[in-house]
């Protein structure tokens, strides 16, 4: 109960998910041990949950304050749904979503998950994680859901101050970041800015250079013309979801216009660029899209000193383009469908 208070007291002020964030990992931590902790909280449409997160452990994964997460086919659509805590002891043994095949490759092993309510409606997840199988008891299970019901109001705060933000900011279909907010970094200092406007978390004081990715889906119009737009539509989203995991730490993604997205590496070196795109190719190869069927993509790189971004996206472009051509001969419908 002291515990509660303490985080009661920590977080009644506050509209910052970090803040709430710190204040569990210094008030509750102790109690339930955990290795990965995230708040999600759902956009305005329902598509969506902005993910906040951090790790205890060393080495782990984690979703970088301020990623995007569909909210279709995952644990956060059933506990909307059901209105309850959902706990998976052991995912080496069960994986129910989406999100559980990744996370079992990020060394998650148990999972508890536990609604925000705000009027009797669920709006977001507590998600509580560890590394070890059955790490968590019936008791810190009831702990940790005493521990989302002091939270909520706290954290709806910040859904509304986030939701403004993000609205203007947003692609609505992949939930990635639209063009008007690439085009709205016009320089290093703007860039820093963005970064603090939606919590994306960085470890550099100073932006020396820049890679950028220029991704564009190979014959997305011909996929369109045999399974419809919808089936497209579908099949863009599920290349969002790719590219937020194959690029973990990087959450600087665009789409850039129909089926062309941009990642913006700040600081990244060319090496480091051009092993995130082959890591982007092969994800998007095996994982597929949402019918299982492979996606083909073609990308263009381009590393400089920081001269702006428009200069770097002209010329990544320009090698995508170069990209695809040299790559078509060696394509088939196989591949593709």
């Amino acid at each position: 109960m002291r515990a509660l208070n303490r985080l009661l007291q920590a977080t009644r002020d506050s509209i910052h998910t970090l803040d709430i964030l710190h204040a569990v990992r210094d008030h509750i931590g102790k109690l339930v041990g955990f290795d990965r902790f995230g708040l999600l909280v759902a956009e305005p449409r329902g598509k969506y949950c902005i993910v906040h997160e951090m790790v205890t452990k060393a080495g782990l994964n984690f979703c970088p304050p301020g990623s995007i997460m569909p909210i279709a086919g995952t644990a956060i659509e059933w506990i909307f749904c059901e209105l309850r805590t959902h706990v998976n002891h052991d995912l080496s043994h069960k994986k129910e979503f989406l999100e559980d095949e990744p996370l079992y490759e990020d060394q998650i092993r148990s999972i508890v998950r536990v609604p925000l309510f705000k009027s009797g409606m669920a709006y977001g997840v507590m998600t509580v994680k560890s590394t070890e199988p059955n790490h968590f008891s019936e008791a810190d299970i009831t702990f940790l859901e005493d521990v989302g019901l002091q939270l909520s109001s706290a954290l709806y705060v910040s859904k509304l101050v986030m939701e403004l933000k993000l609205q203007a900011s947003t692609d609505a279909l992949t939930g990635v970041f639209n063009r008007r907010a690439l085009h709205d970094i016009r320089d290093q200092q703007g860039l820093m800015d963005f970064l603090e406007e939606f919590v994306i978390d960085y470890d550099f004081e100073d932006i020396h250079s820049v890679a950028v990715l220029l991704i564009d889906l190979d014959d997305f119009k011909l996929y369109n013309d045999q399974y419809g737009h919808d089936e497209g539509d579908r099949r863009l989203v599920a290349f969002a979801q790719i590219l937020r995991y194959a690029t973990p730490g990087h959450q600087l993604i665009f789409r850039y216009g129909g089926d062309e997205f941009v990642v913006v590496l700040p600081n990244a070196t060319e090496i480091q660029a051009h092993n995130i795109a082959s890591h982007i190719r092969q994800a998007a190869y095996k994982n597929g899209d949402h019918r299982g069927q492979p996606m083909s993509v073609s990308i263009g790189v381009k590393h400089d000193a920081w001269e702006g971004l428009s200069k770097l996206i002209r010329e990544a472009d320009a090698a995508m383009y170069d990209n695809k051509r040299r790559r078509q001969p060696q394509q088939s419908e196989a591949n593709l469908f």
